[in-house]
């Protein structure tokens, strides 16, 4: 093989591994925005579930309280009672609008990622089939 053979082949080789790597990039970058938005998804259903079991417990505490006042409890660890489910349910609003807000994030990601795939999905499958090997990056730079 003559030094001209191989400098194209190796020229190839090197430019093949480019495409792959910007594919490989392509790929990574469409898993990763898929992979946020189903791990928020997945921390706005904790937030909520949560929210759910703090709800509880600050009618259960409710209730105690009710329990304690009608056995003749003393008046001021009634009202604890009944303050510390207050407090309870005072966070609920914020763990709420947390929890949405994660479920907007999450769909934001979703969004991006579809978009990313609109924009450079035909281009990346068009890189990934070409007949020729891809120009180096060094030579889209300038454009």
């Amino acid at each position: 093989m003559s030094e001209l053979e191989r400098s194209e082949t190796g020229g190839a080789v090197a430019a093949a591994g480019g495409v792959l790597e910007t594919v490989v990039r392509y790929g990574i970058v469409i898993a990763q925005l898929t992979m946020a938005g189903i791990k928020l998804r997945g921390l706005s259903e904790q937030v909520r579930s949560t929210y759910r079991y703090v709800e509880g417990c600050s009618a259960s505490v409710d209730r105690l309280a009710e329990q304690m006042a009608g056995l003749a409890v003393d008046v001021d660890t009634v009202s604890e009672h009944h303050e510390a489910a207050a407090v309870m349910r005072s966070v609920l609003a914020e763990a709420d609008a947390m929890a949405a807000a994660t479920e907007d994030l999450a769909a934001l990601f979703e969004l991006t990622a579809a978009a990313h795939q609109a924009d450079y999905g035909s281009v990346a499958a068009a890189a990934d089939s070409m007949p020729v090997p891809m120009a180096d990056a060094e030579f889209y730079s300038n454009r």
